[in-house]
């Protein structure tokens, strides 16, 4: 079985679309809305999760503070973020930055893609 997508966005409209789109695509989705208090939800149970897809701009902590602190616990998880905004500050070594708002098609290319990245790597490190 594979592993989950973890959506964090104060937006429930938005994280509503993007739920139903990834599970059409076949993905298991958990959705969340408040990075404080979904914090230590997530991070006792981060191994259930593949990828975080993340607004950046949310209250109280925005997603770059999240998913840094998620990373730190597992750093071989993959984290999407992305906002409205162009100024966002992001270390560009560890997340993938996707604009908002964004065709359907190109959140599930880019899902996609992201997750594959995490494949060819194991792939790699097994010859």
């Amino acid at each position: 079985m594979s592993k989950a997508i973890a959506i964090i966005d104060d937006e429930i409209d938005l994280i509503t679309l993007f739920r139903e789109a990834l599970e059409i695509d076949g993905f298991q989705v958990c959705t969340f809305t408040d990075p404080i208090e979904d914090y230590n939800t997530l991070q006792r149970s981060l191994e259930e999760y593949s990828l975080v897809l993340s607004d950046f701009r949310m209250p109280r902590m925005n997603g770059n503070e999240l998913c840094t602190k998620l990373m730190s616990i597992n750093s071989q998880l993959k984290v999407i973020l992305m906002s409205a905004y162009d100024d966002v500050e992001y270390d560009k070594s560890k997340f993938t930055f996707i604009s908002k708002p964004m065709p359907i098609a190109k959140l599930l290319k880019i899902v996609n893609e992201t997750l594959a990245k995490e494949n060819i790597l194991k792939d790699n490190h097994r010859t």
